[in-house]
């Protein structure tokens, strides 16, 4: 009996002597290190190691240029499947209990050997790429806009794993895992997909991506949102989209954009793209205000969200011109088309997987817009983008020749190419002075008239002609949009104080900007996890929960308006009333006028 127990230990010493020679295929070696192995463990190590070489591809497996030793321990800690040290590799040695013959081996154990070669070959001499500054702009360490250094990682949301963002490292090995082994990796996230291929080789998946971007996007009417589908090869151009600062704290220095010069459907890209103005897009980073009212102190302590909207450029315009009476200039970018097509990648990266703190001095919209910019084209990262002002990041772009400001210096022909978008101040002085030619109105200036309570405007609204008529029409109704923005302010405040007891229209509010809050975040509208981009299923799921975001919340904001109005003070309650009999009035005269030409044309004829 004894002598067969030493057989059997000598045929395992020698089985383990034997294993512990390189075997290889290509240039990758592996030493099997069998100390603390039974025999079925070696056994099981052995195939391992052969079936990983028939997993890797060749262009990994060339880079290796000495034997790598692979060892087993059953002391690692439970969350940890391996390390790396000095080149050498230790599993835990319970992944060895789920390999089976004739069967793939388990997944854990192919990824984690992937992960700790991706280790080895980095800390190589002719690795490194996780050091390198285009590595950290790509995987999520951003550059800081004040001081050096970087940032930590804030792209947490549609993560494949948490401990990707520990480092550059181990986003780099934790990629790898799914580079290798999953065939969709290249169409969850393209542009990292791109860069291993181009830096490390080729994964041998092909898959079929579909090319277009979902990116959830914000239509007309309040409340309402829906997937766009965007396919790139319709993007003519991309422009830095700025509008002009106003009196505000947070807006004084303007406000950066990016405009996508989106092709209607059937129409080349070609220069007449840019008239095609309801296709196009404008990237807007904001403050996530998730709550009623917005605080300076929050911004400047980075507690509100800072979140990439995408909105329709018609719906940019009114906002900027004509409620808050502020110019857009819409600064051509000097991209190539790969180039609009790696920035769009990396929108798609930003719009489903960032969750960055917006800071009205540090991390703003021009600190965010430069990053996106020079993290989406590589060749823009040197010398950087980074600029805390929206003025100060166009003068950047435009003295490295990245944008071009010339487009504007003919402020009528840049109005009528699309370039710059006027305010409506201009606009309703003109309109005035339509109606002050027919009505002897006591102030030239219509900043003045409207500043007026709308009572004392009423007895001039039935005294002109037509035109004069037309044009009062047109101002009091920027005259009920003032008011509104007013009304709007004075609600955060009320809302902004709970009251005793329950509130029904807070709680509704609050409510209606949960379900704004998954639309401007949109990895909560894909359930059941998932990384990367949406794909197939995932994108139906997103459509489906935002349009049942839409379906509830576009009623649910009318109805909320109506209850909120009463809350107003009774002077502001009246003062809408009288601007909304205004406008009726107005309305009923421009149709008799309207009515009595006609019958003077006629009869003249």
């Amino acid at each position: 009996m004894q002598a067969r127990r030493r057989a059997r230990r000598w045929r395992w010493a020698a089985l383990a002597a034997l294993l512990a020679c390189p075997f290889a295929q290509a240039a990758l070696q592996f030493e099997l290190q069998p100390d603390g192995l039974d025999g079925p463990q070696i056994l099981a190590a052995e195939r391992a190691l052969q079936d990983m070489q028939q997993v890797l591809p060749a262009a990994w497996q060339d880079r290796f240029d000495r034997p790598v030793k692979v060892g087993w321990s059953s002391t690692l800690p439970e969350h940890v499947h391996g390390r790396t040290r000095r080149g050498a590799i230790t599993l835990r040695r319970d992944l060895l209990d789920d390999v089976r013959t004739g069967e793939p081996l388990p997944r854990a154990l192919q990824a984690a050997l992937i992960h700790e070669l991706t280790h080895v070959l980095d800390r190589a001499a002719g690795g490194g790429w996780s050091q390198t500054a285009r590595w950290r702009d790509l995987s999520g360490w951003q550059q800081r806009p004040w001081r050096l250094g970087r940032t930590g990682n804030h792209f947490s949301t549609r993560s494949p794993d948490d401990y990707e963002r520990t480092s550059p490292a181990e986003f780099l090995a934790v990629n790898a895992e799914h580079f290798v082994l999953d065939p969709a990796y290249a169409c969850r996230r393209p542009a990292v997909h791109a860069w291993f291929t181009a830096q490390i080789g080729a994964s041998g998946h092909a898959p079929g991506c579909d090319s277009r971007l979902p990116l959830v996007q914000a239509d007309d009417a309040s409340g309402a949102a829906s997937l766009l589908q965007l396919d790139p090869a319709r993007v003519y151009a991309v422009d830095y989209l700025l509008a002009e600062g106003n009196d505000q704290l947070m807006s004084r220095w303007g406000h950066s954009m990016l405009r996508l010069v989106i092709c209607a459907p059937g129409r080349a890209p070609g220069p007449a793209c840019r008239m095609d103005l309801s296709y196009h897009r404008v990237l807007s980073f904001r403050a996530f205000v998730g709550d009623v009212q917005i605080s300076s102190w929050r911004g400047l302590t980075g507690s509100y969200p800072s979140r990439l909207f995408v909105l329709p450029l018609n719906q940019v315009i009114n906002e900027y011109t004509q409620l808050e009476l502020r110019g857009l200039s819409s600064v051509p970018l000097q991209l190539q088309p790969g180039e609009i097509a790696s920035l769009l990648e990396r929108v798609g990266q930003v719009h489903w997987s960032y969750d960055g703190r917006y800071l009205f001095v540090s991390n703003n919209c021009a600190v965010e817009t430069g990053k996106l910019l020079q993290e989406g084209v590589p060749a823009w990262a040197t010398p950087g983008l980074n600029r805390i002002t929206p003025r100060g990041l166009l003068t950047r772009l435009t003295r490295e020749g990245r944008a071009d400001p010339t487009v504007l210096q003919n402020r009528a022909e840049a109005t009528r190419q699309g370039y710059y978008f006027a305010s409506a101040q201009d606009h309703y002085q003109q309109l005035f002075e339509v109606a002050r030619r027919e009505l002897p109105l006591d102030t030239p200036e219509v900043a003045a008239w409207l500043q007026r309570p709308a009572a004392q405007r009423a007895p001039w609204l039935e005294q002109g002609g037509l035109r004069a008529t037309a044009a009062l029409l047109l101002l009091e109704q920027a005259a009920r949009q003032r008011e509104e923005l007013r009304a709007r302010d004075q609600l955060k405040r009320t809302l902004g104080t709970r009251a005793n007891g329950t509130d029904p229209a807070r709680d509704t509010l609050m409510a209606l900007l949960h379900d704004t809050g998954q639309l401007v975040s949109p990895a909560a509208l894909v359930p059941g996890g998932g990384y990367g981009l949406p794909l197939g299923s995932e994108r139906a799921a997103a459509a489906a929960s935002t349009a049942a975001i839409s379906a509830r919340g576009v009623p649910a904001w009318q109805q909320l308006q109506q209850q909120l109005r009463a809350r107003l003070p009774a002077a502001q309650q009246q003062e809408l009333v009288t601007i909304e009999n205004n406008l009726d009035r107005l309305g009923a005269r421009m149709r008799t006028l309207a009515r009595e030409e006609t019958a003077t044309g006629a009869a003249v004829r």
